[in-house]
């Protein structure tokens, strides 16, 4: 969650990974910035969405903080600088030259999240460091180059004295390997990405090099597809089991040249059955998400719904055009209801939404508006909050909450003129963070019905983004809990739709719609 949205929507900004659909592509995800608008007042603060994000369950404080040592303060002059906060209102500060990832850089990644994270100053170092030393061994064993001494040193449950143990031996390990700077850097930033993890928070996360899809000059690559099965799955998501097919095909993609289309259900992928005794087979996936730049065919056996016919098709990976910016898209649907889509909640897009629903109005007489929020992976929650503003003042959709249970209401923009129209609002598990805020504001005020699929369950709270030491790590820190309008936790449980219409690929491979039906027979009632 966020203020503003980071790459182009994917993201959190424009959404973390907020992209659109999850796509079977190695390009680079987009990032959610988590940030809390500097100078504002923190009725104002927004959400935004992941990244690439990783759809896990809310931290658990209680066993982050059971031996949590609030003894001494930490010494400030044996400390690198804090970590600083990132303004995404103000122009970017002077590009730096990079620096090596190190164990400094590490050690303010770990006082960082003490400093910034919600309920920081609570939280036991030991889970941290244990999570870190794990990343760091698991990285050497897949360079092959694992240490004898490789080991966590036995710490105490005082963060200043433990953090000395632990950088020693990081340290060792570090001296201890092939001199090759890129190789101790990723050690380094498998310890920052180690201590992140260890927060099991889906708003907490590493920005840099190193980050899950990262390419050179991060330019998109892959296939150009679109999977019903989305990366990393919904924290609620039962276990997959199929059939697995494609919701989108791109322009000018790889997949678009050798004929596949969206609706087929991939049944083999180089061979190998998708399923086994309804467990999806390892590897299958990332077939399917190759990275950069490899080329090597991959072959689909892919069976058509449309049509019935099972096609062999041989896709070679490559280059894919750049990701289209989000946008808001209307159409009249039933002669007389706006279908608003709308990608992602980036910085404008309720005023976008309200003028092309008020353009509508100028030659249409509209009985009500769908707002199809499928894919959508976040952004500005702010954004969420004046486009509610439509349809009810005075009211707060969600609130941000302190780790000692101080609460900020955020209120729906009143300055939005009433619509007067019903509303329906479409959902799936790619609606996440900023999406989610707008969702459970429709549920919790009463606003309409939800129709669709429960939504992903990546609604932690609004975070921040932070740069490190290096001039090229960031990382991103939730300082407060979101909760819906009737006090409920929506993080990790999502917002369940108030009619069940999931996309089926049948529905895709014949052009159906049963959500934006169903929407369509409720407010045509």
């Amino acid at each position: 969650m966020s203020n503003t949205p980071a790459a182009p929507l994917p993201t959190a900004t424009t959404p973390s990974s907020a992209e659109l659909p999850a796509t079977a592509q190695a390009s680079s995800p987009g990032r959610g910035l988590g940030h809390r608008r500097l100078g504002l007042p923190r009725q104002r603060r927004v959400l935004a969405t992941t990244g690439i994000a990783v759809l896990a369950c809310s931290v658990l404080v209680t066993a982050l903080t059971a031996s949590a040592s609030p003894s001494a303060e930490p010494h400030q002059a044996d400390r690198p600088a804090a970590c600083a906060p990132q303004d995404p209102t103000s122009p970017p500060p002077p590009a730096q030259d990079p620096a090596p990832t190190s164990v400094s850089t590490v050690e303010q990644a770990y006082y960082c999240i003490f400093d910034n994270y919600y309920g920081g100053a609570r939280l036991d170092d030991r889970p941290l460091l244990q999570y870190a030393a794990q990343a760091v061994v698991r990285e050497l064993r897949k360079r092959g180059v694992d240490q004898p001494f490789a080991v966590l040193p036995a710490l105490t449950g005082d963060r200043d004295k433990d953090w000395p143990l632990f950088a020693k031996r990081l340290q060792e390990v570090l001296d201890a390997v092939p001199e090759d700077q890129a190789l101790r850097s990723s050690l380094a930033v498998a310890a920052i990405q180690g201590m992140l993890t260890a927060l099991h928070d889906n708003h907490a996360d590493y920005q840099g090099p190193g980050s899950p899809g990262a390419t050179p000059d991060a330019h998109p690559w892959g296939l150009g597809i679109g999977l019903n099965r989305t990366l990393p799955p919904a924290a609620t998501a039962p276990d997959f089991t199929g059939p697995l097919f494609l919701t989108t095909v791109g322009t000018d993609t790889p997949a678009a040249a050798a004929g596949l289309k969206p609706g087929d259900v991939i049944e083999r992928v180089n061979n190998v059955p998708v399923f086994t005794n309804r467990q999806l087979n390892p590897g299958v996936v990332d077939s399917l998400r190759p990275s950069y730049p490899r080329r090597v065919p991959v072959t689909l056996t892919v069976r058509r719904p449309a049509t019935g016919r099972t096609l062999h098709v041989r896709v070679t990976p490559g280059p894919l055009p750049a990701q289209p910016k989000p946008r808001v898209d209307v159409t009249l649907v039933a002669g007389s209801i706006a279908d608003v889509r709308v990608d992602a909640f980036y910085p404008g897009v309720a005023q976008e939404a309200l003028k092309a629903i008020a353009d509508l109005k100028a030659t249409t007489k509209l009985t009500g508006i769908i707002f199809d929020l499928r894919g959508n992976r976040g952004g500005v929650a702010d954004e969420g909050n004046k486009l509610m503003g439509a349809f009810v003042h005075d009211a707060s959709a969600v609130s941000f909450c302190d780790a000692d249970g101080t609460c900020d209401p955020q209120p729906v923009d009143n300055s939005t003129p009433l619509l007067h129209l019903p509303m329906v609002t479409l959902t799936d598990d790619g609606c996440a963070s900023a999406c989610e805020v707008f969702a459970t504001g429709v549920k919790d005020l009463h606003l309409g019905a939800l129709v669709g699929t429960r939504t992903a369950g990546v609604n932690s709270g609004p975070a921040r983004l932070y740069a490190l030491n290096d001039h090229t790590s960031l990382i991103r820190l939730p300082s407060q809990r979101a909760i819906g309008a009737n006090g409920e936790i929506i993080d990790g449980i999502g917002v369940p739709p108030d009619h069940y219409a999931p996309l089926t690929a049948a529905d895709v491979s014949t052009g159906k719609d049963p959500a934006l039906d169903k929407a369509t027979a409720i407010l045509s009632s």
